[in-house]
């Protein structure tokens, strides 16, 4: 029996690549097949060392309906062989000790005219953790042709995320496909943008769309995060109004983000802790923190915020376009809020403190302020609102009250600001 033993490790280590590659390989892609009716799996040159206990495929391919999934380089370590072989264990037990590594992966889903890429994936279950590096969400597709695929408005998005480590990963669950929960999430530097075609109508809503406790709710897998942390990233929110046309940009700059209890079960009292700031076009400080309750029957949550001194003027890349108004001038000194919703029904209060507010009113197919109409319709604008708000003005400081109830195709930032703004129009209006 020993000498059996012998020489099958013997021809193990003088045969092992090529019995991999010219049966094993064919085997498996064939099995997968057979598996997977409408699905093919194309695996590159294997290579198997078994002092490290690697497996290297030089590429995989796997494409199915709606998707196709590749690789460069990847190896897989600590795989328990023996206990795979023997088609007894868990998937959970067999790779208790296992480590990936992964490069140049692509995801691509061209019925959505999306797709993901990450540079590298680093993952060990030993010690739970999940590195990932130069992640790109993108569009398949130049963005006319992502418009024009949709009769209606919609929105692209684009995200880099030059590095995301996860800690306290519960592998055997995730495997399972039973629950997915991490002690943290961490994203360093990243970039996120979406931009909004305005130049067609919206779609017509059947269903509202799913606030954020209810889409962690829609996931049938438990879901919990101990935190979920974002150190200086940037936001980009642009809206296009004709097509071939500069859009309109708002942005944040330097965010930083931090999510605590992130989950889709819990107690009734249970709430996501969201804390978070960033620099509103590159000038004003703002800061805004929420508590979202997990089990909510109906659409409530508690905000609250507060704004920094700002030159009211870096709003106009935004405001020239998407509104047609520009800011001749303005200081905002402090803003503050506090904001209740109770089933989708927004009640609170806007703090702000502002002076030499004056806008001009543009031209609505060219933008631009020229003509006696343009200028004799922004000086009665100038007479609605209020030019300053100060602790010395007679009366004191007005305060906003925000009363705004969700629309059926709010989601769920619009919701957030659009309650918010009720506030600040109230404030500069007389």
């Amino acid at each position: 029996m020993a000498v059996l033993f012998l020489l099958a490790g013997v021809v193990v280590l003088v045969f092992g690549n090529v019995i991999l590659n010219q049966y094993g390989r064919g085997k498996a892609e064939r099995a997968f097949a057979n598996a997977h009716p409408g699905s093919a799996l194309r695996i590159g040159e294997l290579d198997y060392t078994m002092g490290a206990n690697r497996l290297t495929a030089q590429s995989i391919t796997l494409s199915s309906i709606g998707t196709m999934f590749k690789t460069g380089r990847i190896s897989l370590t600590g795989v328990r062989w023996t206990r795979l072989l023997k088609n007894r264990y868990a998937l959970a037990d067999v790779l208790a000790q296992a480590g990936l590594e992964a490069t140049d992966v692509h995801v691509e889903f061209p019925d959505s005219h999306y797709g993901v890429r990450c540079a590298q994936l680093l993952a060990s279950v030993s010690r739970s953790e999940l590195t990932a590096e130069g992640i790109e969400l993108q569009p398949l597709i130049q963005d006319e042709a992502f418009f024009a695929a949709d009769a209606f408005r919609t929105r692209r998005f684009r995200a880099v995320l030059p590095e995301c480590q996860v800690s306290g990963l519960e592998y055997a669950e995730a495997l399972k496909g039973t629950a997915f929960r991490a002690q943290s999430i961490r994203f360093d530097r990243p970039f996120f943008e979406a931009l909004i075609n305005r130049d067609k109508l919206p779609k017509p809503s059947v269903n509202n769309p799913p606030m954020l406790h209810e889409a962690l709710a829609g996931i049938p897998q438990a879901i919990l995060v101990g935190s979920l942390s974002i150190t200086n990233g940037t936001v980009k929110y642009c809206e296009r109004l004709s097509v071939g046309t500069k859009p309109a940009e708002l942005t944040f700059g330097t965010v930083s983000l931090s999510a605590e209890g992130i989950a889709n079960q819990g107690q009734a009292t249970d709430a996501i802790q969201v804390r978070g700031q960033g620099r509103l076009m590159n000038s004003g400080m703002m800061k805004v923190a929420m508590s979202i309750p997990i089990n909510a029957p109906d659409f409530s949550l508690h905000y609250s915020g507060s704004l920094d001194a700002m030159d009211l003027r870096h709003l106009d890349a935004f405001l020239e376009i998407s509104e047609r108004t520009r800011i001749k001038s303005g200081l905002a000194e402090a803003a503050s809020f506090q904001i209740d919703v109770t089933q989708g029904h927004a009640r609170g209060r806007v703090q702000g403190i502002y002076k030499n507010l004056e806008i001009a009113l543009l031209d609505k197919q060219t933008g631009e302020r020229k003509g006696l109409n343009n200028r004799v319709t922004s000086f009665f604008a100038n007479l609605k609102i209020r030019n300053a708000n100060t602790p010395g003005m007679l009366g004191g400081l007005k305060e906003g009250k925000i009363n705004y109830t969700r629309k059926p195709d709010d989601e769920f930032m619009q919701f957030v600001w659009f309650a918010l703004r009720t506030g600040v129009l109230e404030i500069i209006s007389h």
